[in-house]
């Protein structure tokens, strides 16, 4: 019962953090839907191609929010592809809280941060260079949802988030109650008996959409037990919550694989890369 309980916390402390990004995603794009004059589509267009890198610095902010929120700006087409991918691979959820709160040194903070930001540029702005353009379509969005958008934005804006809201209690909950029926030290002994292939290991478990998983890499990360190529590359395969809300909001599964096997093949090139030029480094 004690589990279970927890397990509950959990879930809701992580999906409540979520609902004022969500909310003000949905309030954003009904604006949108309504707005006749199409200024701020015309903005995002004469920015686009600079947008992931903005979408690098949003990311590093601990809050899985805004990964959270560019999945549904993506599906309408109000981001790009490489600015959603920025968004994720720069996130890192709860990694800055658990470095902090264990005293880790600034230096090791910054690097991490450092090669995130870098990665999340140079493969936002990959992404873009060599993906279809699509315009913004938020009333398909709206069809999709059954949402009869005419009760006024602030009211769709709300339908929107319960119904996303209610979604990701219940896939938040089942994910939160797998990692705890598994147990972090059961994981914590795979990762130490496997660390010839802790790059690889450590970017599946960034893979896992909960907070869980980004503060078990960190806390790996603080005991010496993976190294600074295998943390990287984990975290920047830990986009949150926000992979779930991709495959919840967007229709196109095939388009989904396609991101994630791109933010898994940054992950882990980075991983690789970093163990070559920096084989020491913790």
């Amino acid at each position: 019962m004690a589990m279970i309980t927890e397990i509950l916390l959990d879930t809701l402390m992580d999906v409540a953090r979520l609902v004022p990004f969500l909310f003000l995603t949905y309030l954003l794009m009904e604006w949108m839907e309504h707005q006749t004059d199409g200024a701020f589509e015309s903005f995002l267009e004469k920015h686009r191609r600079s947008a992931p890198i903005f979408a690098s610095l949003f990311g590093l902010i601990p809050e899985c929010g805004f990964s959270s929120a560019a999945g549904s700006l993506y599906t309408t087409g109000v981001i790009s592809a490489g600015t959603l991918i920025a968004v994720f691979l720069a996130t890192s959820d709860e990694m800055v809280p658990i470095l902090v709160s264990s005293r880790a040194e600034p230096a090791v903070i910054f690097r991490i941060l450092a090669v995130k930001f870098v990665v999340a540029c140079i493969a936002g702005l990959l992404a873009d260079r060599f993906s279809i353009h699509r315009k913004a379509d938020i009333e398909s969005f709206c069809e999709r949802e059954n949402c009869e958008c005419d009760d006024g934005i602030f009211k769709s804006a709300l339908k929107h988030t319960v119904r996303i809201t209610l979604w990701l209690l219940v896939l938040t909950a089942l994910i939160n109650g797998f990692m705890a029926v598994l147990g972090e030290e059961a994981l914590r002994s795979f990762v130490i008996a496997h660390k010839e292939s802790g790059i690889v290991i450590c970017t599946l478990i960034g893979l896992i959409p909960s907070c869980a998983s980004s503060i078990l890499l960190s806390k790996l990360y603080l005991d010496h037990i993976i190294s600074f190529a295998a943390v990287n590359a984990g975290l920047l395969a830990n986009a949150g919550l926000g992979l779930m809300v991709l495959f919840r909001v967007n229709p196109d599964w095939k388009n989904n694989m396609k991101i994630v096997l791109y933010i898994v093949a940054v992950s882990l090139i980075t991983g690789f890369i970093l163990n070559y030029l920096f084989p020491g480094l913790v």
